[in-house]
């Protein structure tokens, strides 16, 4: 199976696992939250592919950068940046894909692009297209689950005499 490592800062653990979520999806093996230095780059190292994952937080992280740095040049690197993130001058040059706004969609374009760059460059099948959302129309045209149970009509009453007393179905005792 081919692994991919992602990288970024430790407060973006949970987007990270988010990500690696969605990317096993595709049978690829994730590494992530590894220690800045020699265990990112021995994961680095064994990964098909390697995902920067920039947030306002992490462009600034010197330890991520160097390791993203050592990325570039050891793997098929691939940079994803949420929360209008900007990459680190060190990689303006290279192309990334814009996740802000996603939030797991499977029919995210954003994602979509990562999903296929990831995907291609590990040499892997890619992801299945996302499912259909149903039309406006279709979500109307459904029965309903269940149907309502009208309670019965009144009964006329009788021409010239008053209406008949109530009689209730069960008598107390």
């Amino acid at each position: 199976m081919a692994t991919v490592a992602i990288l970024h800062a430790a407060e973006d653990a949970l987007p990270a696992r988010a990500l690696a979520e969605k990317l096993r999806q595709a049978k690829l093996t994730v590494v992530l939250e590894r220690q800045a230095g020699d265990d990112v780059r021995a994961a680095v190292k064994d990964a098909k592919v390697a995902v920067a994952l920039w947030s306002p937080r992490g462009v600034s992280q010197a330890p991520l950068v160097e390791d993203v740095t050592f990325a570039r040049s050891k793997s098929k690197l691939v940079h994803a940046v949420m929360q209008n993130a900007q990459l680190p001058d060190a990689f303006r040059s290279d192309p990334g894909v814009n996740l802000t706004g996603w939030r797991g969609e499977d029919d995210f374009a954003a994602w979509r692009d990562l999903a296929k760059l990831v995907t291609d460059r590990a040499g892997v099948a890619p992801l299945p297209p996302p499912a259909p959302k149903p039309t406006r129309a279709s979500q109307t045209l459904r029965p309903p689950a269940s149907t309502p149970v009208s309670p019965p009509p009144p009964r006329p009453a009788a021409s010239g005499s008053r209406a008949a007393p109530y009689t209730p179905l069960c008598r107390r005792q």
